[in-house]
């Protein structure tokens, strides 16, 4: 989702540098088409340096013609949200000094670090928020660099990584990655994507993750030690939600009282027409993609971006037809039944949602009626003790 959502976001026309395993004969036209240029990783098997030579050359081409490219430095891709920074590779630096020496250093090129935060990539409508770091002037570098190149690019490398360090929340240990998680989740104040309080706007949110994860950061090994019973309590706690079926939001919502289905049912209501429309010409074709999909892509983390482009492309050429088919059976003037067919066939997005909204609020009827049937007295009481320990012995939750 990172290139859809950083570039629907930023205004400059942007090329995208893309792992090169998913370049073939076949796809290869319809991926240069949409700005999307391969980059060679040691890890795919090939002499990197020969291959991405080539491609350096059109990157200096994109550059000089004062376009961007979008490059993701980390070079890896969890497939689970774990809010942490792996180290830059120096693609970004290399790039970018390869366009300045291509214009004889006349052009301005700047790196820029973009921190991109999700609550949980994997959730469909979970919150994201875009941070925007420090413009690096690489012109600014060029007696260094003429001296010494190696080193000119890891010492920018190094400048680019402190500043997306402060972009992200990062939590250097990746145990306490988790831990950070369940904290966020038991105060409802950070970055968590069910668990939140909505007094608190998204970046409030993303500011008590951040600090959050450098006050954990800046524990000693002795302070670590002593937090691990309450660490483990927690992991107990979980077990718990797991064997009860539940989730800690479904928790939250019955012990406060705060399910609001009646909402849910009039919603539920308004939408049903509309719900019928968007099946009938999107719901099969989307299921048909999520079952696709979820058998043929091992990592969860592409699901969700592949399934949206199928989506999109398979639902517009599937119903296509229907735009040129249906004015002929319309009762109104030919001009009508156009305006309407055209309305009409601009809407099945609308129709989609609505039958995915349906279908969601269905199962939280049902997660509704379940809730009720357990006894939540014991795992309430053992939650509120948990929390009053956090806030003793994590001063920054």
């Amino acid at each position: 989702m990172d290139p859809l959502l950083l570039a629907s976001q930023r205004k400059p026309i942007v090329f995208f540098m893309t792992r090169s395993d998913v370049f073939n004969k076949f796809t290869r036209p319809f991926l240069w088409a949409a700005h999307m240029l391969p980059i060679y990783r040691q890890r795919d098997g090939v002499d990197t340096k020969v291959k991405n030579a080539k491609i350096f050359e059109k990157t200096n081409i994109v550059l000089s013609r004062n376009r961007n490219i979008l490059i993701f430095g980390e070079g890896f891709t969890d497939d689970r949200i774990q809010r942490r920074l792996h180290s830059i590779k120096k693609g970004p630096a290399r790039i970018g000094f390869s366009a300045l020496e291509y214009a004889d250093w006349k052009k301005e090129i700047y790196l820029q670090g973009l921190g991109v935060n999700y609550t949980d990539f994997n959730l469909r409508r979970s919150d994201v928020l875009i941070a925007a770091g420090k413009r690096i002037r690489l012109n600014d570098f060029r007696a260094d660099f003429e001296e010494n190149p190696a080193k000119t690019i890891t010492e920018v490398t190094r400048i680019l990584e402190a500043d997306m360090r402060s972009l992200v929340t990062d939590v250097h240990d990746p145990e306490w990655a988790d831990v950070h998680e369940d904290l966020m989740m038991f105060t409802r104040k950070g970055m968590h994507p069910t668990c939140f309080d909505d007094q608190f706007t998204l970046e409030e949110r993303w500011e008590y993750s951040m600090s959050l994860a450098n006050w954990i950061n800046g524990q000693s090994e002795q302070e670590r030690e002593e937090r691990m019973a309450l660490v483990n309590r927690i992991k107990s706690y979980k077990k718990q939600l797991t064997l009860l079926k539940i989730t800690e939001n479904e928790r939250y919502l019955s012990e406060m009282n705060a399910w609001n289905s009646t909402k849910r049912l009039i919603r539920m209501m308004v939408l049903l027409p509309f719900s019928v429309l968007g099946a009938l010409h999107a719901g099969w074709i989307t299921i048909l993609i999520k079952k696709w999909v979820e058998r043929s892509f091992k990592r969860p983390v592409f699901w969700g971006s592949t399934k949206k482009v199928l989506a999109i492309f398979i639902v517009l050429i599937v119903n296509l037809p229907l735009l040129f088919i249906l004015p002929h059976y319309l009762p109104w003037s030919n001009v009508s039944n156009w305006i309407f067919s055209c309305v009409y066939f601009l809407a099945l997005g609308l129709f989609a949602q609505s039958f995915l909204v349906l279908l969601s609020d269905i199962n939280y009827l049902k997660r509704v009626r379940y809730m009720e049937s357990i006894d939540l007295g014991q795992i309430n009481r053992e939650h509120s003790a948990i929390l009053q320990k956090i806030h003793e012995d994590f001063p920054a939750a």
